[in-house]
């Protein structure tokens, strides 16, 4: 029997899970060296995506420029909103509960490897959830450079295929994004003290991000 196309469940209006299943299992079998029908990229495709996710009619993804999607929070840095990026969040639980998605680091599974993000006190696979939410709204921000930010589109801004690339960047080290962001603040401060330009407001998000880093380390070897 023919499998519905991915326009097809669309139009079904079939719960959010059952269209990452389908997205999750085109990928593997393009990754066999399958024909795949990539339609779950278009603007529609990535529109009715985000629809299923509960977002505003006017949030296609695939529409909107970065700062539209992940807009500057009070810290500095551009993030998701938290309702979006928690929606995201649930797919990529479901995805990695389902066994549909497989987190390695050298051939080591890391099923625990969004705990990190989801609400603080319990546990997930074992591991303390620690809830740093937040992070995980900057991380789908810094991903969309895969999207259509610059100029070199992979994802065309697809909130799962996005946050498929957060995970495998959390596969080398879950604090990856801590990391991330004090290392490009304190790149764009001294960029900024080279060419003689405004500090101030640099060298503010750069101490958020110390602190943020240091509490970071500070929680893995105590949760070791």
């Amino acid at each position: 029997m023919k499998q519905p196309s991915f326009a097809e469940l669309l139009d079904k209006r079939v719960p959010a899970a059952r269209l990452t299943d389908f997205i999750i299992h085109e990928l593997s079998v393009f990754n066999l060296g399958k024909i795949v029908d990539f339609n779950f990229l278009s603007r529609s495709s990535v529109g009715g995506y985000c629809r299923s996710l509960g977002f505003a009619t006017n949030r296609n993804w695939s529409m909107l420029a970065l700062d539209k999607i992940a807009p500057k929070s009070p810290l500095g840095p551009n993030v998701v909103p938290e309702r979006e990026a928690k929606a995201v969040l649930a797919q990529l639980r479901y995805s990695i509960d389902m066994r549909l998605l497989q987190p390695k680091n050298k051939n080591k599974p890391q099923p625990d490897i969004i705990s990190d993000f989801l609400p603080k006190g319990r546990r997930y696979e074992r591991a303390k959830t620690l809830g740093h939410l937040w992070e995980f709204q900057y991380a789908l921000a810094v991903e969309l450079e895969h999207g259509k930010t610059r100029g070199s589109n992979v994802t065309n801004n697809h909130p799962l295929l996005t946050a498929l690339v957060v995970v495998a960047h959390l596969t080398e080290d879950k604090l990856y994004y801590a990391r991330l962001w004090e290392m490009e603040t304190s790149a764009e401060l001294f960029n900024a003290n080279l060419e003689k330009a405004p500090t101030r407001p640099i060298m503010k998000e750069n101490m958020h991000a110390k602190t943020h880093l240091q509490h970071r380390l500070q929680e893995r070897v105590k949760n070791v």
